[in-house]
């Protein structure tokens, strides 16, 4: 496959990602936000409605279901707020029939120091800064981003183009 060599495995990232949650979170909160009004606001959340409302990025369960079918994908590692939030995200992805792990970051707290970083550890991020942390770290990175001119071996517009051969 185009993206991995033998012996890769990838992470993915969760909210824009495989659910188009970020741009539900901005729509009832602006930049301008105060961190304490986002807590106030990631804490009043109803999470099993809220994920199930958002939107899935195009082909994200089939693409997600194929590669850990091909023992490629290895987990989810997604920033929470919340108990709840990591219990609702897991219960999301297993309803899907996807039994990998998922790994949980804190607020404010670096995916690298979740997981560490090496060569053969893809992840899939859809924020450019998580993707430089990753590979400063060592490991290798792909970012999604729809909006995307051009597309490489590290930037995809959509999640198919993981499948590519």
């Amino acid at each position: 496959m185009k993206f991995f060599e033998p012996g890769d495995i990838l992470l993915s990232d969760f909210d824009g990602v495989y659910l188009d949650s970020q741009n539900r979170f901005k729509k009832v909160m602006n930049n301008n936000s105060t961190l304490q009004e986002w807590m106030e606001y990631l804490n009043s959340i109803k999470w099993y409605e809220f994920l199930r409302e958002c939107e899935e990025l195009p082909y994200a369960t089939e693409t997600f279901l194929e590669l850990q079918k091909l023992g490629i994908l290895r987990g989810f590692i997604t920033r929470i707020h919340s108990f709840e939030e990591g219990q609702e995200k897991c219960s999301f992805i297993r309803e899907k029939g996807l039994i990998v792990p998922m790994y949980y970051v804190m607020p404010e707290q670096p995916k690298s120091e979740v997981y560490l970083p090496n060569k053969k550890v893809i992840l899939l991020e859809d924020k450019y800064e998580n993707a430089e942390d990753w590979e400063n770290k060592g490991g290798k990175s792909i970012v999604i981003d729809p909006n995307a001119e051009i597309e490489s071996n590290k930037k995809i517009k959509t999640l198919r183009k993981l499948l590519t051969k």
